[in-house]
């Protein structure tokens, strides 16, 4: 499967998690508070089976959510929020994060008063509505979730038709 990686948005100093090519999700899992998002977990569906991932970030603490997808037919189309500005001084970590399905949208999670609004910045991956999303990824660092990105499908079974591959001649005006 051919997955293209977008982000991470965020620090790049810590520790890799990767959940690349899980592409059906029916659970997100996450604690945080009024400061930041500390650890994400995923309930994956392979093969007809749940899978749970790892916990990426610390114990689940602070705030605990569960967001239960209404899958197969609810499917991520959209992940934004924001989170530290780099800087060498300080741990950078996810500040807020926002789920948008086909269904509808779950959060923000995290801060939802951006008081350092220039200290912060703003990320927004949109993934479409034709279940291309393949995955997550990010780093984990100090307490928390330093940053996310997302592995998006390059081609999609909506994409592909019986009889599409046929080459057909363009007939221009010369001939």
């Amino acid at each position: 499967m051919n997955l293209i990686k977008v982000g991470p948005a965020g620090g790049k100093r810590g520790t890799v998690w990767d959940e690349k090519g899980k592409g059906e999700i029916a659970k997100f899992f996450f604690s945080y508070d009024e400061i930041a998002v500390y650890s994400l977990q995923f309930l994956f569906v392979e093969n007809g089976n749940f899978v749970l991932s790892d916990t990426h970030g610390p114990a689940h603490n602070n705030n605990f959510t569960t967001v239960v997808l209404d899958h197969p037919s609810e499917f991520l189309t959209s992940i934004r929020g924001f989170h530290d500005r780099e800087s060498p001084d300080t741990f950078i970590y996810l500040r807020s994060i926002t789920f948008g399905t086909n269904k509808g949208t779950y959060g923000p999670y995290g801060m939802k008063t951006l008081v350092n609004y220039k200290l912060l910045k703003e990320f927004n991956f949109e993934i479409g509505d034709d279940r291309t999303f393949g995955g997550f990824h990010g780093t984990k660092y100090g307490g928390g979730i330093e940053s996310i990105g997302v592995y998006v499908k390059a081609v999609t079974s909506s994409m592909i038709k019986p009889g599409q591959h046929t080459r057909k001649r363009v007939k221009t005006e010369q001939g």
